[in-house]
């Protein structure tokens, strides 16, 4: 009989990677399992050892956990699967005590562990080789669908508990309880879920109605007060920060809402006539695909039934044509150029050529022709798909059966991928070290025979997919006229269809593209390739092509078109860069949307041609850079080079990359504001650093202190820098400091030659433009004890050390407090009618400021503007002493402090933040300190595409909302009475 030592030795040598086995074994036996560890048999050490060398998250969650290890090793725990009605059971036998006790937030952490160590469980039984891909798969899913049933009933009982609850009335009036449901896609739906998947989601409610918290009467008029789809909303909102937050137990999933209607601009749910009338009206192929794999997975059942009969029609058409293959074609080859990584193309086990998506794809595409007239054929699965399709024969059964025997082959690899650190990656490593661990955690006895195995499935695939899909073939959004002299007619429609307002000019501009500027000579081959960029530019036109979100739509097709002349025209080498494009459609794809969004950036792109696709091919876009990193990067500048060149073009690179990202969705506007921020200090410590050195300044110490935009971390496009220079020195050291600050300022200026970028502004110093540009802190303690006005304080409690000396600057900060806590009486000299002054200074500003004749597009200083929410935010600060520069977080501390009601603060931070949002995306064409929306209908209307409405009454509809929302606020901070001329129009 074999010693439990050799029981382990021979478990090990069996294992894809035996000295992390050993690693592993040697950690666990240093826990409270050590005594387990030496009774266990032979079945059980084996899969403790596979679990180990085949997956690290789990293999150290067992580590952290040893109390694990019993239910593991326990006979019979992994030969079976444990299904949805096992999850449910031992999550409400776990937490029942602490619902009971309303303690939501213990109860949520006990969910994320119990989530952890049944993916451990799942994993162990998947490497121990105890459950097919469909159990662990289920398995996966059905873990998914309690756990977000449960959260869903924690944020439902959280808000009715604080709220009440939703109902709509009926035709006769009566008053019925609004229900609500959550649908599961993709993965999810089809419950076929990964280790590591996304869950993508829909939120569906039954009708619109309004929050009661009593039942409501029979004929009770609806109360004032928040909406069914506000309440529903924050229980999305809700929903989705308990399942991504991290807490003890680790984090549940990652949602992905983007698949609604309208993607990131949409409303988080929507109510059951609402989805109805978006598919009817505007819904695209792709989101056919999308709700195949629709599934109810918690919430009211019923409901969820009912939304899925509600879109059978448009999900399974009755009748369809085969050119819907072309449609699905041309989503799948965006895929290949926009989504996969270049290189990764033939090792992306989900998205590459022969990956699982073209599996899913040929299934999906099939049902799509002809499950509207064979509901048998109807269903959320892949591999049940194509059985039935064999069944009603319509697919060959021999590529059913090769397309089943991939999918398994390669469902079970990306299993393996995910499971090691738990992350989501579909992609086979390169180094040879890892395939061999991968080859052998598939069973195979070398890396030869795996690979040859997974090629030959990947050919089987990709040929299935090509016969049944026609891959080569153009969309029906890929036709466009033939040659433009023989069907100028044609051309003028389609562009006219397209959004164009002057097709015959824009006409002009394609042939150019097309066929060149008239000199020199064009390759057919060329304008063959520049046809296909104008395909693909018109499919991002209005009315173009259906797979393209409404978010990448062009607003100004026209001055699009003029921007992509100028800038092929400035590239110069015509068939180099149509190539590059058709090669990375996603770069070309960049410069439309940035043509369209940013008449900066577009100017700057146009004189440095690379920029672009540098940024792009760089992985730049995905960075958030810090102060930190930037400075870092500037100070890499070359020997002998320009300071101020060098630091122009570094900020010209950064302005775009920022830019990109916001036009990308791949930062939201307070974390463009956080960079542009990060930028500004950066570039300021770098122009102290660079004339410190020049200078060879060794005296007393300079600090540089922010305030306004800068000091609140909410640098817009084409806002100024308010600062101010405090140093530690004599008055002797004045006059030489007075030039050192000066040269900063310059530096910078000379920096922007003469394009728009940071605009120095010192004039909040004491004395404004006739003080000194620096000065020492005594001079300042002086000059606000006893001279500053009212507002001079005000702008205090926007402060915050920037650059330079730290200590200096920290030690300046302290000093302001003395005089922004109003709590104080000795600390300022101003009557106890401040609060009214600061109110009179607002209504200078509004009267002032607001260009006459345009009080209802001044988002800044008109009623109810940003200006409104940030006096709110700065009387908060002086009245209570609190310390915080930045608008929304200062807004956000009021309700902690019980300083305004938590329904005001909400308001407030939600509509500075939408107004903020207009604003950055006006700013971010010019770059110029804009905050008035335009009066002129065309230049409006753009506006408002870009802001991802459908025109000016909507959007000025919107805005007018915000702005009220804004004032009520204010006017009960400032106990104003509100007239009739101080309300939006």
């Amino acid at each position: 009989m074999k010693s439990q030592d050799q029981i382990w030795k021979a478990a090990i040598a069996e294992a894809a990677d035996s000295q992390r086995a050993a690693q592993y074994l040697s950690r666990l036996t240093e826990t409270e399992a050590a005594p387990l560890l030496r009774r266990v048999k032979a079945e059980a050490a084996r899969i403790l050892v596979s679990l180990f060398s085949g997956s690290i998250a789990s293999a150290e969650l067992l580590c952290k956990n040893p109390e694990w290890v019993a239910e593991l090793t326990s006979p019979g725990v992994l030969d079976n699967p444990r299904r949805e009605e096992g999850f449910r059971q031992e999550v409400t036998r776990q937490t029942s005590t602490l619902l009971k006790k309303r303690d939501y937030a213990s109860a949520l952490d006990l969910l994320r562990r119990f989530k952890q160590k049944e993916l451990v469980r799942i994993a162990a039984r998947d490497l121990a080789h105890l459950g097919t891909v469909g159990d662990l798969t289920q398995e996966l899913s059905d873990l998914a669908d309690v756990c977000l049933g449960f959260v869903l009933e924690i944020c439902w009982q959280r808000q009715s508990e604080r709220l009440g609850l939703p109902y709509h009335q009926d035709a006769s009036d009566q008053w019925h309880s609004t229900a609500f449901a959550l649908l599961g896609l993709g993965k999810l739906g089809g419950q076929e879920l990964n280790y590591y998947s996304d869950v993508d989601v829909l939120f569906v409610y039954e009708e619109e109605g309004t929050v009661f918290k009593t039942p409501p009467a029979r004929r009770q008029t609806a109360a004032r007060g928040l909406t069914s789809h506000q309440f529903f909303c924050r229980v999305v909102e809700n929903l989705i920060a308990e399942v991504s937050q991290a807490g003890a137990g680790g984090s549940l999933y990652r949602m992905d809402l983007r698949l609604r209607p309208e993607g990131r601009s949409g409303p988080l749910a929507r109510s059951l006539p609402g989805y109805e009338n978006y598919y009817a009206q505007w819904g695209q192929t792709w989101e056919r695909l999308m709700l195949g794999k629709a599934r109810w997975v918690a919430g009211n059942e019923e409901l969820g039934t009912g939304f899925l009969e509600t879109i059978q029609p448009f999900r399974y058409p009755r009748a369809i044509g085969a050119r819907i293959l072309g449609e699905v074609a041309a989503i799948k080859t965006r895929i290949e150029l926009e989504v996969v990584k270049a290189g990764e193309l033939e090792r992306n086990v989900k998205l590459g050529r022969g990956g699982i998506r073209e599996i899913e794809f040929v299934a999906q595409s099939l049902q799509l022709l002809h499950a509207g007239r064979m509901p048998f054929l109807q269903g959320t699965q892949t591999l049940a798909a194509l059985e039935k399709l064999v069944q009603y024969k319509l697919f060959p059964a021999q590529d059913a059966a090769d397309l089943a025997a991939a999918y398994l082959f390669l469902r079970a690899l990306e299993h393996r991928l995910q499971m090691e650190d738990y992350q989501q990656t579909h992609t086979i490593p390169t180094e040879r070290r890892s395939r061999e661990r991968l080859a052998r955690l598939m069973d195979f006895g070398d890396l030869r025979s795996f690979e040859a195995a997974r090629e030959q499935h990947a050919r089987n695939v990709r040929r299935i997919y090509e016969q049944v899909l026609g891959a080569d073939k153009p969309g029906a959004t890929g036709q466009l006229p033939g040659n433009i002299d023989d069907f100028k007619l044609a051309w003028v429609e389609l562009l006219t269809k397209r959004g164009f307002q002057d097709a015959a000019q824009a006409l002009q501009f394609i042939r150019i593209l097309t066929h060149g500027p008239g000199y020199g000579h064009v390759s057919s081959r060329t304008t063959d390739l520049a046809r296909e960029l104008v395909s693909y530019f018109l499919d991002h036109c209005p009315g173009g092509g259906p797979a393209v979100p409404s978010a990448e739509r062009l607003s100004d097709p026209d001055r699009v078109l003029v921007r992509l002349d100028a800038f092929v025209s400035a590239y110069g080498a015509r068939a180099t860069l149509f190539e590059a494009w058709i090669s990375n459609l996603a770069v070309f794809k960049l410069l439309l949307l940035l043509f369209d969004r940013s008449e900066y950036l577009a100017e700057t792109a146009i004189r440095a041609p690379d920029l672009v696709d540098e940024i792009e091919t760089s992985g730049r876009l995905g960075l958030r850079k810090t102060e930190l990193v930037i400075l870092k990067e500037l100070q890499r500048r070359n020997r002998g080079e320009d300071e101020a060149g060098w630091l122009q073009k570094y900020q010209r690179a950064e302005f775009m990359r920022i830019g990109l990202r916001d036009i990308l969705g791949l930062a939201d506007f307070d974390q463009s504001f956080r960079e542009l921020t990060a930028l500004a200090d950066a570039c300021l410590q770098y122009a102290l650093d660079c004339v410190s050195a020049r200078h060879r300044w060794n005296g007393a110490s300079v600090a540089i202190l922010g305030l306004g935009k800068l000091g609140g971390c909410e640098i817009n496009y084409g806002s100024d820098l308010d600062m101010v220079f405090v140093t530690d020195g004599a008055d002797k050291e004045l006059p030489a400091l007075q030039k050192l600050a000066a040269e900063i300022i310059d530096l910078l200026g000379r920096a922007a030659g003469g394009e728009i970028a940071f605009t120095i502004d010192t004039r909040l110093r004491p004395d404004g433009e006739k003080g000194l540009l620096i000065n020492n802190l005594e001079a300042y303690r002086s000059y606000y004890k006893s001279r500053a006005a009212l507002w001079e304080i005000q702008s205090l409690t926007r402060l915050r050390p920037v650059a330079g000396d730290k200590l200096l600057g920290e030690r300046f900060y302290q000093m302001t407090r003395e005089f922004t806590d109003f709590r104080k009486p000795a600390a300022v000299c101003y009557s106890s009618e401040w609060k009214q002054s600061i109110h009179q200074m607002r209504a200078r500003i509004e009267k002032e400021r607001t260009p006459p004749g345009s009080e209802n597009l001044a988002l800044k200083t008109g009623v109810g503007g940003l200006v409104d929410a940030e006096f709110v935010a700065q009387t908060f600060c002086l009245e209570t002493g609190y310390q915080q520069p930045n608008t929304l977080e200062a807004i956000a501390a009021a309700a902690d402090l019980n300083w305004l009601p938590a329904s005001d603060v909400k308001s407030l931070f939600e509509n500075y933040s939408r107004l903020r949002r207009v604003e950055a995306i006006l700013r971010r064409w010019s770059f110029q300190s804009e905050s008035v929306l335009p009066s002129e209908p065309a230049a409006l209307r753009r506006v408002a595409l870009r802001c991802g409405y459908a025109g000016p009454p909507q959007l000025l509809g919107d805005v007018s909302v915000w702005r009220a929302a804004i004032r009520r606020v204010y006017a009960a901070v400032f106990s104003c009475a509100r007239t009739r001329n101080e309300r939006p129009k």
